[in-house]
């Protein structure tokens, strides 16, 4: 059971509730799983109670659900939930990075020059030669990127219901696989072999753009490009998918 720092302050029904989260949103437990009790208890060594209030508050954060006569289960993933995850998630995005952009000074500007950096000296995924380690990576570096650029906004409510948003699109991401049995078991690499949609969003000029319409303090150009990157996953989902299921 992986270890939090802050244990020493959280009570039982916390300390149970944060690591639940944690192993469901990196599907350490699969999606429409049922979470038992007696299960739970084997696992994670908790008490009733601590497991109970847990799942009644992971209900309320969606990934969790309650059915009646059945009882807990893990919330399903689909494409469809993906996709409109996506799109809340970018217009969340788009209002931090404008307030970002009006707000952000030269440290900032810094950052994302450094960042950008960083990001562009990682393999890139859309390598045939790119490991497993090397993808995660390059994936550190892209949320290291991705978060300076709207790190200079004003609306830590906005930024809450951001974060929110994308432990649940990587969850669903990463639980993508389960939609296509085809893709068990196979390299996390095919799917930028069978879509070049990834390919190119894997690839650093697409970040470079980014980076040059921010620091440029043009939103219009901006706007455009996360809009076309928005794009640019549903499409790369959608041909993972149609590759599989024939």
């Amino acid at each position: 059971m992986e270890e939090l720092s802050h244990s020493k302050k959280l009570s039982k029904v916390d300390f149970a509730y944060e690591t639940l989260k944690n192993d469901i949103l990196n599907n350490k437990i699969s999606p429409n799983f049922p979470l038992k009790i007696n299960w739970l208890q084997g696992q994670y060594g908790y008490g009733t109670t601590p497991l109970r209030e847990a799942l009644s508050r992971l209900e309320g954060d969606h990934l969790v659900k309650l059915i009646p006569n059945k009882g807990f289960y893990t919330a399903p993933v689909s494409i469809d939930e993906l996709t409109e995850l996506y799109r809340t998630r970018s217009v969340i995005k788009l209002q931090l990075l404008k307030e970002s952009m009006l707000l952000g000074d030269g440290n900032w500007e810094a950052d994302i020059v450094c960042t950008h950096y960083l990001l562009a000296k990682q393999t890139s995924p859309s390598k045939g030669t790119c490991t497993y380690e090397e993808y995660k990576a390059w994936m550190q570096r892209y949320d290291e990127f991705e978060s300076t650029l709207i790190s200079a906004h004003r609306s830590p409510w906005a930024n809450r219901f951001y974060k929110i948003a994308t432990d649940q699109v990587r969850r669903q991401g990463c639980a993508f696989k389960l939609l296509i049995p085809n893709l068990e078991g196979q390299g996390f690499s095919l799917g930028t072999a069978q879509s070049p949609t990834l390919r190119t969003f894997y690839s650093i000029e697409t970040y470079t753009e980014v980076k040059c319409a921010v620091l440029s303090r043009d939103f219009e150009q901006a706007q455009m490009l996360a809009n076309k990157h928005l794009d640019m996953v549903i499409a790369a989902y959608n041909e993972i998918y149609a590759a599989h299921i024939i």
